[in-house]
């Protein structure tokens, strides 16, 4: 039996991007041939450029220079589903004409000014009274001078128009909460109201119970073909073969109802009620993880918020983990888990073992079957929504995890990941971790997450 990564659709549809192009209008002073076709020469290199790094690009080649044509692409950016929307100031173009655009438009999406250097077009006159204007006017974009072959252009284009989608995927999303939260974690909880208006999401809460209930209808050849799987794939599963099997059928109960309540993610409470009762969610959380599914721990709320996040900007798995350790010295720090790190995080799925979860941390006899190796070496970016005073913010940091040796190990049957901070301000670092999760994606997507903090208007914190 085959079990594959089945990331949504909406994941591996490009980012789009328009190019709209205003220069003078042709009732004051028309624009010269030769300045035309160098704007459209301009326009063409950025449509290529963008097109090589990885985006959709709908050029619309009508100059905008009348109201006339402003309706006209008003209907057609409303129309197609574009993610930002660069704006090419030609020669002397209204401004009135931009604005009347951003007013008209009934989608949320970045706005990106864009002038080149050439002196034959002089495009940066106009483009920085638009400028001005849009900031006296409070629309918010992004000021580019820049030519499409260099780096400043069109990696701060696919920034912004990747955290667009991915917010936009975002948006409409349900999330579904089974259970309540654990141990009075405020860090975890979220308003439904607050959260649906931010980000769109709709929050469902499903009694946890259920997927017990589900899990017992489970037919027994499914769970032997499913163990048959695991056992072929990854190491050494030590877990007993009835919390193999409690395990099992737990990560198909989740399969299916989240196809009854129509979820994007999840978020499961799991300990002292199905975990004690029945059995840990780990393995379940790990492979549907895995599969594109994103599944949060402790009923934590902005954790799986977080963690779809950096699931649709990076199309990868996303972590979750315990902030367990900082070494100011060598500013490695440690995350730890009860075990349900996806396995696409290991080098190699040899090096995941399955244990039987610690009697320690259960308060009843249903332990679980758990994830436990060292997460692969290579670079990664750190995420935390987080609320100051009941407004969102976002931690970001970045660095590279390292495959350490077992005697860095802070429990051998644990998933660990080691990251080599990038900021050396370890105390800054601490000040700003508001939850005892951490989230994180292979990748370098910290300015992406920027750029997704800038639309949703909430702080960014470096560090």
């Amino acid at each position: 039996m085959k079990y594959s990564n089945n990331y949504t659709s909406k994941c591996l549809i490009k980012p789009k991007a328009a190019i709209v192009t205003f220069s003078i209008p042709q009732e004051i002073s028309p624009a010269s041939p030769e300045s035309r076709n160098l704007i459209i020469e301009y326009r063409k290199r950025a449509e290529e450029i963008l097109i090589k790094e990885g985006l959709d690009i709908l050029n619309i080649e009508k100059f905008i220079e009348d109201r006339k044509a402003t309706q006209e692409v008003i209907n057609l950016l409303n129309e197609k589903n574009i993610d930002s929307i660069i704006f090419q100031i030609g020669v002397w173009p209204s401004p009135s004409l931009a604005i009347d655009i951003v007013n008209s438009l009934n989608i949320k999406t970045p706005i990106i000014l864009w002038t080149f250097n050439d002196t034959r077009v002089l495009s940066l006159v106009p483009a920085c009274q638009f400028h001005g204007a849009f900031d006296d006017m409070q629309i918010a974009h992004e000021f580019i001078y820049a030519n499409p072959e260099e780096e400043k252009f069109f990696k701060k284009i696919k920034e912004i128009t990747a955290a667009s989608k991915a917010l936009k995927d975002l948006n409409g999303m349900n999330l579904g909460l089974f259970g309540g939260r654990y141990m009075h974690m405020y860090t975890g909880t979220a308003d439904p109201i607050q959260v649906k208006k931010l980000f769109g999401v709709e929050i469902i809460h499903i009694n946890e119970f259920s997927l017990v209930e589900e899990a017992k209808r489970i037919e027994n050849e499914k769970i032997k073909k499913y163990s048959e799987y695991l056992h072929k794939k990854y190491g050494e599963i030590t877990a007993p073969s009835d919390v193999e099997n409690k395990s099992i059928r737990l990560y198909y109960a989740m399969k299916k109802l989240k196809e009854e309540y129509d979820l994007d993610f999840a978020s499961v409470k799991c300990m002292l009620e199905v975990q004690g009762e029945y059995c840990s969610h780990c393995l379940s959380v790990s492979k549907h993880i895995d599969e594109g599914f994103i599944i949060s721990c402790e009923g934590d709320i902005n954790g799986a918020l977080t963690m779809q996040i950096l699931k649709l900007i990076s199309n990868s798995a996303a972590g979750f983990g315990d902030v367990c350790e900082i070494n100011p010295k060598n500013k490695i720090l440690s995350v730890i888990n009860c075990g349900t790190f996806a396995t696409e995080f290991a080098e190699n799925p040899k090096d995941v073992n399955f244990s039987e979860q610690m009697k320690s941390l259960v308060p009843g006899e249903g332990t679980g079957m758990t994830t436990s190796f060292v997460c692969k070496p290579g670079r990664v970016t750190i995420a935390r929504l987080g609320r100051i005073n009941g407004e969102y913010v976002m931690q970001i940091s970045s660095g590279n995890a390292l495959k350490l040796s077992n005697n860095n190990l802070i429990n051998k049957i644990m998933p660990h990941i080691f990251i080599n901070l990038d900021n050396s301000d370890t105390d800054f670092f601490i000040q700003n971790c508001r939850s005892n999760h951490l989230h994180w994606v292979y990748g370098d997507f910290k300015n992406e997450l920027i750029q997704i903090c800038k639309i949703l208007k909430i702080k960014e914190i470096i560090c």
